[in-house]
């Protein structure tokens, strides 16, 4: 019975809300940065994003690459922040080895397109943590505190379930292909890069129309579109830590803007 109330207690908060007692069960935000208000999550991305956007040099996309890491880390995500340090290194080995093309049109739309994917990376990083740790019913109950229209709030809640949906639908494809024995491999992206593509590309699209449906569906079911008040378990709200830490790294992130255009040029 002990053991019931200890429960009880570190999972129940009891407030006071216009006068009167509610219980809101409250998971405990002891989890670094996964816990963070996803208001707080999405500027602190968007910041990032219009700063490497509005950047060019390597060394700054490195330097982000490196916070973005962290953000990851402090968010218990750093296995999938690894995975992708280990795709830019690779792209960064391949862009240190582009001065061996013989043609110099070769240079050129290589260069370019490395460069492209060098700078996306952190910014996937970034995608990839709000994706992983907001739920869709803390953002809708947090869009629904900034006042904006259902037509808004609905299409990115879908969204953000549906982005998960894909890179499972992505594994089950790649099984499919083991079992039927088509490579998935650099080789094969390399020499066969549309038949991969295909082997991809078809079944993610139907398996996508059809996931875009019951997730539609769903949602409708469990009445989100409805015309009364939502009510959540969880309290949505902006603590003093998350503008702290979004604060923090809005300000590295404007540090490293100004180093980019006024120390970082030559460098890399």
């Amino acid at each position: 019975m002990k053991k019931i109330e200890t429960s009880i207690h570190q999972n129940v908060s009891v407030g006071i809300i216009e006068g009167r007692r509610t219980v809101i069960f409250l998971e405990g935000r002891q989890r670094g940065l996964q816990d963070m208000d996803p208001r707080m999550k999405i500027l602190m991305s968007l910041v990032f994003s219009t700063m490497l956007f509005l950047t060019a040099q390597k060394l700054t996309m490195l330097i982000s690459l490196v916070a973005a890491y962290f953000v990851l880390l402090l968010s218990g995500k750093g296995r999938t922040g690894i995975k992708l340090m280990a795709v830019y290194a690779c792209f960064f080995l391949v862009d240190t080895m582009i001065v061996l093309a013989g043609s110099e049109q070769l240079k050129v739309l290589l260069g370019v397109f490395i460069y492209s994917v060098m700078k996306f990376i952190p910014i996937i990083m970034l995608g990839s943590w709000i994706a992983s740790t907001v739920k869709v019913n803390e953002f809708i109950a947090a869009m629904e505190q900034m006042r904006l229209p259902r037509p808004v709030i609905l299409p990115l809640a879908v969204m953000l379930r549906f982005l998960p949906t894909v890179k499972e639908e992505l594994g089950y494809i790649r099984d499919t292909m083991k079992m039927r024995n088509i490579e998935l491999s650099l080789k094969g992206i390399l020499f066969h890069p549309l038949k991969t593509m295909e082997h991809i590309l078809v079944p993610l699209l139907m398996r996508s129309v059809k996931e875009a449906d019951e997730l539609s569906a769903a949602a409708l079911t469990r009445g989100v579109d409805g015309d009364n008040k939502r009510t959540t378990l969880r309290d949505v709200r902006i603590l003093f830590v998350d503008v702290t830490a979004a604060l923090l790294f809005i300000t590295l992130t404007a540090v490293l803007w100004y180093l980019d255009k006024n120390w970082f040029a030559g460098f890399l």
